[in-house]
């Protein structure tokens, strides 16, 4: 009895589907074609873009969907297809309805913003519907496409209602002469290069030939330079510098002001001092030089190690020196020039 009562119930269902189903695929059509005669006058294209206008042309982003369900009895029809094989008809013809309305959906769309033709249409399906839990079919057509219409007015008052961003620089058509900023850097830069350049050709030519007493703080005159190199880096940044010409150009900077601050701590610590004066040292072991005159330390010439460790211990020896303001102990290497030269030409 009670599977006579479940096969009742089931046979109405599929009776009530057939009936009903049937007489809701009939409306919808009726219904389609009226619709689609409405906005027969709209094109669509699968083109992605629309042939050459004289004419000024605002692109629109258009859309339709539709979601369209299948009834009991379709749902039944299709598990027995399952079982014998062949096409689905029920759910080809459901598809179709749902893409016959995306597309009219898609039109009426495009018609309300004025436009005629729609490029690049693209139709996607998907089911909404979970099989496994016992439901019908439910199927989601989405039709996608780009309507063109006269630009017409400003950009702010055309149809499209988009607003023009602000203008960005392209890195590739970066000019590190046409901006400021990297102008600047790079004249610099070639200042300090031309600078370390004079004083590297013309040393010996100058009156003095200054050298760092206890050695160049070369450690020192790196970091520095590094830290220089890097902020003005992070400046060019600001100044909306690309990445790739602030990077090369804070690589170069390293090496340039390294050179240009060991040249130039000498210049200006002796332009700030009183004066060289002749001091009296002697030599000691090792190479050692240590000094004749009160309140000067000793010294010790790591390039010439080997000069002063051959010299007889208590050798005296005149050095021309000056501290500045800078507070770097500074000798003058041109008296000692002729010494150093005769000496390592009679060792070779």
């Amino acid at each position: 009895m009670e599977l006579l009562i479940k096969l009742g119930v089931f046979l109405v269902l599929v009776t009530i589907g057939y009936w009903r189903g049937r007489r809701n695929e009939r409306a919808h059509l009726r219904s389609l074609a009226a619709e689609e005669d409405a906005v027969a006058d709209v094109l669509v294209f699968a083109t992605r873009y629309p042939p050459a206008s004289a004419q000024v042309l605002d692109p629109l982003l258009v859309t339709g969907s539709a979601v369209i369900a299948s009834d009991y009895f379709r749902f039944f029809v299709a598990g027995l297809r399952k079982i014998v094989g062949g096409n689905y008809r029920a759910y080809e013809q459901l598809l179709e309805r749902g893409r016959r309305q995306a597309m009219v959906r898609l039109k009426q769309a495009a018609k309300a913003r004025g436009a005629k033709h729609v490029f690049n249409v693209r139709i996607t399906t998907s089911r909404i519907s979970n099989s496994r839990g016992g439901e019908a079919t439910q199927v989601e057509v989405l039709a996608v496409g780009t309507a063109f219409v006269l630009a017409t007015g400003s950009v702010a008052e055309s149809r499209a209602h988009h607003r023009p961003g602000p203008a960005l620089a392209s890195p590739e058509n970066f000019s590190l002469f046409k901006h400021r900023f990297t102008r600047t850097w790079l004249l610099a830069l070639v200042a300090a290069v031309i600078y370390a350049f004079v004083e590297l050709i013309g040393d010996a030519r100058f009156t003095h030939q200054w050298r760092y007493a206890h050695g160049a703080p070369t450690a020192l005159f790196f970091m520095l330079a590094c830290a220089g190199s890097f902020a003005l880096l992070l400046w060019a940044r600001r100044a909306k510098t690309p990445w790739s010409s602030a990077i090369v150009l804070a690589l170069l900077t390293i090496p340039a002001l390294q050179a240009t601050l060991y040249f130039g701590v000498l210049r200006l610590n002796s332009l700030l001092s009183h004066g060289p004066q002749q001091v009296a040292y002697k030599v000691a072991s090792e190479g050692l030089l240590q000094p004749v005159t009160a309140g000067l330390p000793e010294l010790y010439f790591y390039d010439y190690a080997d000069y002063w460790a051959a010299q007889p211990e208590g050798s005296p020896i005149r050095l021309t020196v000056l501290r500045g303001a800078l507070g770097v102990l500074q000798y003058d290497l041109r008296p000692l020039g002729p010494q150093y030269e005769a000496w390592y030409s009679a060792q070779h």
